[in-house]
């Protein structure tokens, strides 16, 4: 069972700046971690590896320090990690993003049997990339996935949706992205963490490597610009009210009255 897994390192929320004007997150000298819902995909691959045997690759396109976040893939156990990193993919939106991870993965040996990510981003939120790789290697694709099995030549697993709970069989290859509930990260031992950054190898594949042109990447290859980024009007302030059912439905009565939305008198009949 060979699975990849990609992952992206984010910054920390509090520590996020924007140059306004490429409108793209300033990632130099900012606090940067590796997405969580990443973290619960290299988890869930972890306990597949564990239960069927294989091998756990890890990738992540991004700048040189996004080494660092592949080091932490390793001290959670990944067998091996490749970072995609070019000056070329700077800028780069989700579908040249999702264009580079792809080439990735069709150039890994063996081919894999799953490719896991998480279901979105704390830093842009989209949930586009795992759908857009899934098209790029013409794999079946479910997203928000809550529990894998594997019954080969099939996966079969659970989506929550909308209040409802689907079960899917899917054949491999396939790509899922996962959400939150599938599992929970284990605690990294310190001596894992050390070997990490200190012994193991991190493969390192830019341009040249992956056999890409400089205008299919980047901001040349991306489809889509940030035209404009603004803060969302601040939420109006809310009150707590108490007191005995009667009492509340006085007072609401009372604030709805003064709001114009009832009458004060009721209609005659």
């Amino acid at each position: 069972m060979n699975i990849v897994v990609c992952i992206k390192q984010v910054p920390d929320v509090p520590s996020i700046r924007i140059n306004t004007e490429r409108m793209t997150i300033i990632r130099e000298g900012v606090d940067s971690i590796i997405n969580p819902l990443d973290v619960i995909a290299l988890e869930a691959a972890l306990h597949l590896r564990e239960r069927h045997g294989g091998r756990v690759t890890v990738i992540t396109m991004g700048p040189p320090q996004s080494e660092e976040a592949l080091r932490e893939a390793l001290a959670f156990g990944a067998d091996e990690v490749v970072l995609l990193s070019d000056p070329a993919f700077a800028g780069a939106d989700t579908l040249a993003t999702s264009h580079v991870l792809a080439r990735a993965v069709s150039r890994l040996k063996p081919s894999p049997d799953l490719v896991l990510c998480g279901l979105q981003t704390v830093d842009s939120d989209t949930g586009h990339v795992g759908p857009q790789v899934a098209e790029e290697l013409n794999m079946p694709q479910v997203c928000g996935v809550s529990e894998i099995h594997i019954e080969k030549p099939f996966l079969v697993v659970k989506q929550v949706s909308e209040g409802l709970i689907y079960t899917l069989r899917v054949s491999m290859p396939a790509l899922l992205t996962v959400s939150g509930e599938i599992t929970l990260p284990h605690h990294i031992p310190m001596a894992d963490l050390e070997r990490a950054f200190t012994e193991q190898q991190v493969i390192k594949w830019g341009l040249e490597e992956l056999g890409l042109c400089a205008d299919e990447v980047g901001l040349s290859g991306s489809a889509t610009r940030v035209w404009r980024l603004f803060k969302p009007p601040p939420k109006r302030k809310g009150e707590v009210v108490s007191g005995s059912a009667h009492e509340l439905v006085e007072q609401l009565m009372e604030k709805l009255e003064a709001l114009s939305i009832l009458d004060e008198e009721p209609a005659g009949e």
